[in-house]
């Protein structure tokens, strides 16, 4: 979607996918200006398994998308902050992947709150997000009943989504081990993990790094004055 297409080529473009018989299975946005993909996000209206919208500098000024108006089913990627909270609670894809998010710590609190309320994103598998600068910590898990997890003795395995139509990888491959990281709860039981450090590994085995990050983390978690600050926001649902 990228200029010189005119709004009319586009919504002939957008009422022909809508027409077509064919399953579309993903929709891959390289650029667009903000208004072309306000108009994109409001008249389609197929089910797909991915959308993924690679341009950075997208201008959200103006724009009015709040919620989604279509399925996808798989995952949701982005590598812009054009998206808003409301947009991201009205999917309930998989996966989440977010970068250079402009969501503040409140923003990303009501999301972890209305998760374990059970209210959004039920079926979400894992979320990860890297902000605009560092969020304060205490109020990103502010009354989420969050538990610092030491991780020597906590760890799960996590299987990567990969790319499902490709050949090169089975759908059962382990890809990492997450160690640790701060445990929230849905109101069914459903476990969250939080996992804010950069280091994860191929087994069963935590690193120093790890124990290190854990060991910092712990001593201002336990202190009521210091402050604790990340950009980092790797997020499993088990």
């Amino acid at each position: 979607m990228k200029p010189p297409l005119t709004n009319d080529q586009l919504i002939m473009m957008i009422d022909w996918l809508n027409g077509i018989k064919h399953e579309i299975k993903e929709v891959y946005i390289k650029s667009a200006t903000g208004l072309m993909l306000e108009l994109f996000m409001n008249r389609f209206q197929r089910s797909i398994e991915k959308l993924e919208v690679q341009d950075q500098y997208i201008k959200c000024e103006g724009i009015n998308y709040k919620r989604l108006n279509f399925e996808i089913k798989n995952s949701f990627s982005s590598y812009s902050s054009w998206y808003t909270l409301d947009f991201l609670f009205s999917m309930d894809t998989k996966r989440i992947d977010i970068d250079c998010s402009k969501f503040l710590e409140e923003d990303i609190n009501m999301f972890l709150r209305s998760w374990q309320e059970g209210k959004t994103n039920r079926n979400l598998n894992q979320m990860d997000m890297i902000t605009v600068g560092e969020r304060d910590m205490r109020k990103v898990l502010k009354d989420c009943e969050g538990v610092l997890m030491d991780p020597r003795t906590t760890k799960f395995e996590v299987f990567e989504q990969k790319n499902i139509y490709s050949s090169f990888f089975s759908p059962r491959e382990p890809n990492k081990w997450i160690h640790g990281g701060i445990h929230i709860r849905r109101n069914d039981g459903r476990l969250a993990v939080i996992d804010n450090s950069k280091y994860w590994t191929v087994n069963e085995h935590v690193s120093e790094k790890q124990i290190e990050k854990y060991e910092i983390t712990r001593e201002i978690w336990n202190s009521e004055d210091d402050t604790w600050f990340e950009s980092w926001f790797h997020i499993y649902f088990f």
